[in-house]
């Protein structure tokens, strides 16, 4: 009987989690300069901005999304993948499938913006997905992984590689620019989600040792087709952001859930976010990116799965409507981190309720973001900005403490 009422009585008497949880909170609040974020290379303003919002909205089901690529890491991941893929030859696919892949969802008369050949004529994702066709038929045949008897490196010396190469890599921004669709994501159907995230930390583990330049890569002149000789571009060299793994864990630390909404693949974004060995260590429930459906055989499709808002755009301040902010009583983000265009959309869904945290990657006056970049540059000393700017060293994929007087773009290429 005593145990019994010593039970009831320290489930009557004690004070709940929640309420040692705010308790300890509240006594940090009182120590302003108590630290929150390593020093690392943020930007004075921003560490101590951010710093202030995590006191702030400390252990009170509070939230965070930031996006990937750029964002969270230095350059693309899906990118990355994609160039992986080309250089290796790394696709699931037989021509056929292939063929079909290559041109899902994407409109095969319409002229691809930005798209032009040598000669300085426009192209259509018909044209160059022909010569890919004829291309891929020619590597499927004859590379060693295929069934065929040439090796890597003698394979992609030939003139279809290097005419597959470079169509591949233009195609996939024209399309991306036309229509949505991106062929860097769709040339992993056919693999199941074992074999695309064991291929991921392969191209991951590479992009990390490769330098950090762009490369320009010209189709061949011997095999012309139907689009004729065309000039692509790709850049190499991925980097963790160790201010980023800091403030994820600070945000976890002080109650404050942390998200991500990438437009790349979600399960090529989970492995770089989840796996511990790459020190983001973020649960890969929390990571949201664009999915597609799997077969029969539990490999990917080209179909877009809708059960989610498709992460791209206004896809982002939709899926946080819809998916996240039902997890945290209906709220707005506290804090909503990203780089591009991409993620001016979440950014002004909740401007006026969340820190906006913006990397800048030196944006044209034309781009959606560059207002939202511009307030920010100009509140850079108010300690309750509502949006805060970074800068990083493009040459070596790292922050910068202090903004430069003059920035220039990274090489840039068109945004998806």
């Amino acid at each position: 009987m005593l145990s019994k009422n010593r039970y009831f009585y320290r489930r009557l008497f004690l004070p709940p989690i929640d309420f040692i949880l705010q308790f300890i909170h509240n006594a940090i609040m009182l120590n302003d300069d108590a630290l929150i974020l390593k020093t690392g290379n943020w930007e004075p303003q921003n560490k101590k901005r951010l710093e202030k919002l995590i006191r702030e909205k400390a252990f009170n089901g509070n939230y965070a999304v930031f996006d990937w690529d750029f964002t969270s890491i230095f350059y693309d991941t899906q990118d990355n993948l994609f160039v992986y893929q080309i250089e290796n030859l790394c696709f699931n696919l037989n021509p056929e499938e292939f063929n079909q892949t290559i041109r899902a969802g994407i409109p095969q008369d319409e002229i691809l913006p930005h798209t032009i050949n040598l000669e300085g004529r426009a192209l259509t994702a018909g044209e160059l997905s022909d010569d890919l066709n004829e291309r891929y038929e020619f590597l499927y045949k004859n590379y060693l992984h295929f069934g065929g008897k040439m090796g890597l490196a003698e394979i992609t010396s030939t003139e279809e590689f290097i005419d597959f190469k470079a169509k591949m890599l233009v195609l996939m921004r024209g399309a991306a620019s036309l229509c949505g669709v991106d062929i860097g994501q769709s040339v992993s159907t056919g693999m199941t989600i074992e074999e695309l995230s064991a291929l991921t930390e392969t191209a991951i583990d590479q992009g990390l040792k490769d330098e950090i330049k762009t490369y320009r890569v010209r189709s061949s002149s011997v095999l012309k087709g139907r689009a004729g000789e065309v000039e692509g571009g790709y850049r190499k060299g991925l980097r963790v952001q160790e201010e980023m793994q800091d403030l994820f864990s600070a945000l976890r630390k002080n109650g404050i859930e942390v998200y991500i909404c990438s437009a790349s693949q979600e399960d090529n974004v989970r492995v770089f976010a989840s796996n511990p060995k790459y020190g983001y260590k973020l649960e890969s429930k929390n990571v949201f990116g664009r999915r597609r459906l799997l077969d029969e055989n539990k490999k990917l499709t080209v179909i877009d799965d809708s059960s989610i808002p498709a992460t791209r755009k206004e896809g982002k301040a939709e899926a946080i409507k819809k998916v996240l902010a039902p997890k945290h009583q209906n709220k707005a983000p506290v804090l909503i981190a990203g780089d591009g265009d991409g993620d001016f959309y979440m950014m002004d869904a909740f401007k006026d309720e969340a820190l906006i945290l913006i990397f800048n990657r030196s944006p044209k006056k034309e781009a959606k973001i560059y207002p939202l970049l511009m307030s920010g540059i100009k509140e850079r000393e108010n300690p309750n900005a509502r949006i805060i700017v970074q800068h990083r060293n493009n040459q070596k994929g790292c922050f910068i403490s202090k903004a430069p007087e003059e920035e220039k773009p990274l090489d840039s290429l068109p945004e998806k």
